[in-house]
């Protein structure tokens, strides 16, 4: 212990050092923590823009799609016989038109949806919608957002899978006293080519449709994973909350 009337000068020299290296410890705690802080709010800043500029892109590609429908339907269908093309421009139409949730449950518009798939594509397609499955939660858009996800995954697959066999399974999933939706497509195809798989299919790389797929799960909230290895297929796993509006 120092004492005014006993330190000396090499002890008080040594109480300033300790006093100045104390002053120096507390600034560059007090420095990184300001740094911490700065870059968690940019990050969180950015994070926003990136969820903000998904949601823009996402209500663009519906409008578009919309308006794409529209031209089809009201000018390019009047000048045509009833003919395969005319047939085939009519299910485009309807791909692009959003399902009606006032009058259609969720779980109707994507058995319709599969029913659809099965028929056009050369896959065998099964499909299981359990009915304690609750949609009601999520809200109109949040439903139109779940709905184009399942439409993506079985276009990705139709496409680029070259598949024998696809399935579909909604269900309810309960994690930690939390209702979640989750969804499961899945086929036997040929995987998803990653970075580095020198030996892999080329033809099935990230699309746009994943990307597209990526975004709706940010803006809704949800836990999105593609399960793949090269060669033996790819499920495309979806967990939502029940409760995301």
């Amino acid at each position: 212990m120092i004492s005014g009337s006993t330190a000396t000068p090499f002890e008080y020299e040594q109480f300033i050092i300790l006093i100045w290296l104390f002053i120096i410890l507390i600034t560059v705690l007090m420095l990184f923590l300001c740094y911490l802080y700065l870059s968690m709010r940019r990050s969180l800043q950015r994070e926003n823009d990136s969820l903000s500029f998904s949601h823009l892109a996402i209500e663009g590609i519906e409008i578009e799609r919309r308006r794409v429908s529209r031209e089809l339907h009201d000018v390019v269908l009047p000048l045509l016989k009833e003919t395969e093309v005319s047939d085939l421009i009519r299910g485009i139409c309807m791909e692009l038109t959003p399902p009606d949730f006032s009058r259609l449950s969720l779980k109707e518009s994507l058995a319709d949806l599969c029913q659809k798939f099965t028929k056009r594509s050369n896959i065998n397609f099964s499909y299981k919608i359990d009915d304690d499955s609750s949609f009601t939660g999520l809200g109109s858009e949040n439903q139109l957002h779940l709905y184009r996800m399942v439409q993506e995954s079985l276009t990705n697959i139709e496409k680029h899978s070259k598949a024998g066999e696809a399935v579909l399974v909604v269900r309810r999933h309960v994690r930690d006293s939390t209702g979640f939706i989750l969804v499961c497509v899945s086929d036997d195809g040929i995987g998803l080519t990653r970075p580095g798989d020198i030996d892999a299919p080329a033809e099935r790389k990230e699309t746009f449709g994943m990307r597209s797929l990526k975004q709706r799960a940010a803006i809704i909230g949800a836990e999105l994973d593609f399960i793949s290895e090269s060669g033996n297929g790819l499920m495309v796993r979806i967990l939502v909350p029940e409760g995301q509006n």
